[in-house]
């Protein structure tokens, strides 16, 4: 409610007063050109900004206290000198998941992006729409409630972006998490 963000106590205001409610389970996509404020929402969303004036919360919680978040950014952010495995388990790790939980998640969520061949590769080895998928399997690995994606399939060529766009309302479908989904692309 009221949710508005400005860098700089004299800075533009990037993002104006914003009242948005989404439902458990929704779909939604954010759609405009760049520099509008879309990423912006999504890093006050997940708690790496906070707002400078409104109230934000998911569920009843404000973002750095909710749980059940992932995000995937426009960039894969793989770690090269992981093969592809280690790195869908990586943020599993950092939760001190059991090494048996993360292997079960990890299979599944590789397997949901049809990357379950892939899981000994380096990143250098795939072409980029298999990094994005490699990205979103971490991203579900955490089993998450809500799900942001910042532009994800924006650096790739039109089929491979429909062709993923298409897989990713296949697997919420099956998953049922609620998404935000930025893009500059209709």
């Amino acid at each position: 409610r009221g949710v508005s963000k400005r860098f700089g106590a004299s800075g533009p205001e990037v993002l104006a007063p914003l009242d948005l409610a989404i439902a458990p389970g929704e779909f939604v996509s954010l759609i405009g050109p760049s520099g509008c404020g879309k990423s912006t929402l999504l890093r006050l969303l997940s708690g790496l900004e906070t707002p400078t004036a409104g109230d934000l919360r998911l569920g009843e919680a404000p973002p750095a206290d909710y749980e059940g978040l992932a995000y995937v950014f426009q960039d894969p952010t793989l770690l090269p000198w992981l093969k592809v495995g280690p790195n869908v388990e990586t943020l599993l790790r950092l939760r001190h998941t059991p090494a048996e939980e993360r292997a079960r998640r990890r299979d599944a969520a590789l397997a949901l992006v049809r990357l379950a061949d892939r899981a000994d590769a380096y990143p250098r080895q795939l072409s980029g729409g298999q990094r994005m998928r490699v990205s979103l399997a971490r991203a579900l690995a955490t089993e998450p409630r809500v799900l942001l994606l910042d532009e994800p399939f924006g650096a790739l060529d039109e089929m491979t972006r429909d062709h993923l766009g298409e897989e990713l309302l296949a697997i919420r479908a099956r998953q049922g998490w609620t998404a935000l989904f930025v893009t500059h692309s209709v």
